[in-house]
């Protein structure tokens, strides 16, 4: 009986194999034509829904864009001024700044070379070339004007390199940057010219090489004071030349 049951139980169970692989097959097909077949509003608002989806994976990737954008434009940039200004941020440019104040070249010279930036400035607006031209280190000024500074740049109140030493009298050092493409009569922020400075402080022979290259006289400050005026504002010059250290009192650079 064993060997008649058994091939009757195998066709049976080939027989069920088959009608479930059928099954299984219309089962898909019947899912497929759902698809393929649904009414044209199911498949319209399975669209819309798709680009609602679209659109809201999009403006995500764009917000997390803009904001990697703003980080690093933060991290880079954050610590400059505007263009034009070049604040003195690390220790190299701090080191020019203070090599120029007090003239020594050698210093000035490694600095700018190792690639440290020939104009930068202070809090104040004082580059390397006002420090250096208004303390008189001629040198200095020198090695700073072949390296590229900007001798037309003012400080934060427009005071220029030729304005500081026309201000001390280091008539040098004027002839270093009357030779650079800069206007004699440029003013500071109040309109006052280096002709101006030179005046009011008694440096003629600075005045005079100003006025040699054009500088003058007429021009008016905001207060409407030509460097004549500034000039007859000063009290006689003493029959004996005073001391250095005893010279009119003038505003340190720090």
């Amino acid at each position: 009986m064993r060997g008649t049951l058994t091939p009757s139980l195998s066709r049976r169970a080939r027989g069920n194999g088959r009608v479930g692989g059928i099954r299984a097959q219309e089962h898909a097909f019947a899912q497929l034509s759902v698809c393929l077949f649904s009414p044209p509003d199911v498949l319209a608002r399975s669209e819309s829904m798709l680009r609602k989806v679209m659109v809201f994976l999009g403006s995500v990737a764009l917000l997390l864009l803009l904001g990697t954008a703003l980080v690093w434009g933060y991290l880079f940039t954050g610590g400059r001024p505007a263009e034009g200004r070049v604040l003195a941020v690390s220790d190299a440019e701090r080191y020019l700044l203070a090599a120029a104040r007090e003239g020594d070249v050698e210093l000035v010279e490694g600095l700018v070379k190792a690639g440290t930036p020939v104009n930068v400035q202070n809090d104040r607006g004082f580059s390397p070339l006002i420090l250096a031209a208004y303390h008189g280190h001629t040198e200095a000024v020198r090695v700073l004007l072949s390296a590229g500074a900007d001798a037309c740049a003012g400080d934060s109140r427009g005071n220029t390199a030729l304005m500081g030493a026309a201000f001390k009298g280091h008539a040098d050092i004027v002839e270093l940057l009357l030779k650079q493409p800069c206007a004699v009569d440029q003013s500071n922020g109040v309109g006052q010219t280096a002709l101006m400075f030179a005046r009011l402080f008694g440096r003629e022979q600075v005045a005079e090489r100003l006025r040699e290259h054009g500088a003058s006289e007429a021009t008016r400050d905001a207060s409407g004071r030509t460097a004549g005026d500034w000039a007859r504002t000063q009290s006689a010059p003493a029959p004996i030349a005073a001391p250095a250290s005893a010279v009119g009192s003038a505003a340190t650079v720090q």
